[in-house]
């Protein structure tokens, strides 16, 4: 079980700057809507129907909870983030199926991972009176400082990833990417070298020599049915969410952690880059990269989002081209990141505020690329999309005033759904709204590969 921390000195981040002036009425803005959206998350004030179609996934919601406890040093905020996660451990521990990083157990083990990092891990050992004299309840009977919580959970990804096949999928959400994610969070433990190196034995035999690159295919069976009829063979996917620059950001990764054989590594990592900057459309294109790239067929524009589009590869290839010192990498980093602050707000494809392909996460992308290259680009950028996040939220709808577009069928209208989610939802949206606001580094987006585990 996660203990539940006393609150003393908590992990700030000296390195990292809210960039929403404190006294400003946007900062207001933000803290109400994050406000709003913590209580709402908590008092599960949202449709039923979509807390059933989130089950299994509530432990992100320990993520927002364990940040906010971090920025207001808030013991109740921390209780909240421990007991959520004990739930889950609970709940997951009868099942341990899913291995997926978003809604599967290396997710959860990844969560109680990071959180237990953030938040103090001291136990009290006797019941001490609050300011009320009512008694505080002892944080854990059994926990030792030592105990792994995620042992059961290494123990079982090791034993499943021999087992998996080219069928199965090698991406950041459900694939090998997403469980290399879970391992770098564990490092330095053994385990966690196994199973990285592990993932890299299984990435490398999937790659494919192609066009003077290494590359990765998208058979038919990783595809949603709506993918299929469009792409009935399959497809390379250049999405930073189910593509290959997932893999590019591992192998980046790995690189640095200095755990395969560096040739090994450097080859495809090599290969990988000299693909994807291949592949990329002709400067003028209305987006450098199509969302997907089928043989025979001309490349389609994308929107500015992370899952898919131009921003989520540009936030990977910055931190590769940056770690790996190449020059003619970070040029093309350094046009796609002009193409991307010039294009016309209009036309980005943005409606909605969340994470994956909104708001939020594209001011929290420009964020994160200012506070790591100090462009001021990048900052104004961030603030522009900031406003435009607030500007979504409708007081009395939603998870805090925040719904999601989505589309049930692929062929029909969008609905808005009030989910509260952290790719997807409210979750992220306060998250992201947090990271500006806050002196505490954002390092949750490493789910999203906008940050590394190791530094550099």
């Amino acid at each position: 079980m996660v203990s539940r921390p006393i609150p003393t000195e908590m992990n700030h981040i000296t390195t990292w700057a809210p960039i929403i002036s404190p006294a400003s009425k946007t900062a207001s803005l933000a803290w109400e809507s994050i406000d709003a959206i913590a209580y709402s998350i908590v008092g599960r004030d949202y449709a039923p129907s979509d807390q059933e179609k989130l089950r299994g996934r509530g432990f992100e919601e320990a993520l927002l909870y364990g940040y906010l406890a971090v920025a207001r040093n808030d013991l109740e905020w921390a209780n909240r983030a421990t007991e959520c996660l004990n739930l889950a451990i609970e709940r997951e521990s009868r099942t341990f199926g899913y291995l997926g990083l978003y809604g599967g157990i290396s997710g959860l083990g990844w969560t109680v991972e990071h959180v237990s990092r953030l938040l103090p891990q001291i136990t009290v050992e006797e019941e001490e009176e609050s300011e009320s004299g009512a008694e505080v309840e002892s944080v854990c009977e059994e926990d030792t400082a030592d105990e792994d919580l995620n042992a059961d959970v290494d123990a079982i990804i090791l034993r499943k990833l021999p087992q998996m096949t080219p069928s199965s999928p090698y991406d950041l959400i459900s694939g090998l990417v997403g469980l290399g994610v879970y391992f770098f969070e564990r490092l330095p433990r053994e385990a966690a070298g196994r199973g990285i190196a592990a993932i890299f034995d299984q990435i490398e035999q999937l790659a494919r020599k192609e066009d003077g690159g290494v590359t990765w295919y998208s058979g038919p069976e990783l595809l949603p049915e709506w993918q299929r009829e469009q792409c009935p063979n399959g497809y390379y996917n250049c999405g930073v969410a189910h593509g290959i620059p997932g893999i590019i950001h591992f192998l980046s990764e790995v690189s640095a952690a200095d755990i395969v054989l560096a040739d090994r590594v450097n080859e495809l990592l090599d290969g990988a880059m000299g693909w994807l900057i291949g592949h990329a459309r002709p400067a003028g294109s209305a987006s450098r990269f199509s969302s997907w790239i089928v043989p025979g067929q001309e490349p389609t524009d994308s929107r500015m989002a992370w899952c898919y589009g131009d921003l989520g590869i540009l936030a990977v290839l910055m931190q590769v081209a940056r770690r790996a010192g190449r020059r003619d990498w970070r040029r093309f980093a350094d046009e796609m990141l002009d193409h991307c602050l010039a294009w016309p707000v209009e036309k980005t494809g943005i409606a909605d505020a969340p994470l994956c392909h909104g708001a939020a996460g594209v001011a929290h992308i420009f964020n994160r690329i200012y506070q790591q290259e100090g462009d001021r680009r990048c900052m104004d950028a961030a603030l522009q999309w900031y406003e435009q996040v607030l500007a979504y939220r409708q007081l009395g709808t939603g998870v805090g005033g925040y719904s999601s577009l989505t589309r049930p069928d692929p062929d029909g209208p969008a609905v808005l759904d009030p989910s509260p989610a952290f790719l997807d939802g409210a979750n992220g949206v306060a998250l992201a709204l947090l990271a500006a606001v806050t002196p505490v580094e954002p390092a949750w987006d490493r789910l999203m590969l906008l940050s590394g585990s190791l530094r550099g």
